[in-house]
């Protein structure tokens, strides 16, 4: 596969990654009763929706073609991708979520694929695109920016997930 199609492949399931894991902070920070800890979620998932976004246009702008397949994202990005879209989908599903089972969530999350897990490999990504946009040849400095932007708050959203995590510890007292 040739570095511009492979590269618009990367980008596609990168947008498909981070659009099912804002629906998923979406849905959750729903359901939470606490406004703080609420907020927060909404701050990962406004910021996941922003970058997917970013990831799709990046994508039309090697090609108009903008379309990719899960079955795709797994052969690019390997099974994690999977893991946790599934992982998203499975958030999606719940109805209730009280303060004691989303602590026991976020650590779920933290210890296994899930949100944090998804952050990880979303900055991961970002790095290896940033990668292949070096050898592509292309004139690429303002996706370099954007990419770098992307990792900026996927580390952001590391530090807010543990925040989360240290409230809820505290509530829970």
């Amino acid at each position: 596969m040739e570095t511009k199609s492979h590269l618009k492949i990367f980008l596609l399931c990168s947008s498909l990654l981070e659009e099912r894991v804002a629906r998923a902070y979406e849905h959750v920070a729903r359901l939470i009763d606490n406004d703080i800890v609420k907020c927060l979620f909404e701050f990962i998932a406004h910021d996941s929706f922003k970058h997917a976004r970013c990831f799709e246009l990046m994508a039309r702008a090697l090609s108009q073609e903008t379309s990719a397949y899960p079955e795709d994202c797994v052969k690019v990005w390997g099974e994690s991708w999977l893991a946790v879209v599934e992982d998203a989908e499975r958030m999606l599903k719940k109805h209730e979520i009280s303060l004691a089972d989303l602590s026991s969530l976020v650590d779920s999350l933290h210890a296994i694929e899930g949100f944090v897990a998804e952050e990880y490999l979303s900055t991961l990504h970002a790095k290896l695109v940033d990668a292949m946009l070096s050898k592509g040849g292309m004139d690429v400095e303002r996706f370099r920016v954007m990419l770098n932007w992307i990792v900026e708050d996927e580390d952001r959203h590391r530090k807010v997930l543990e925040m989360v995590k240290e409230m809820l510890s505290k509530l829970s007292r």
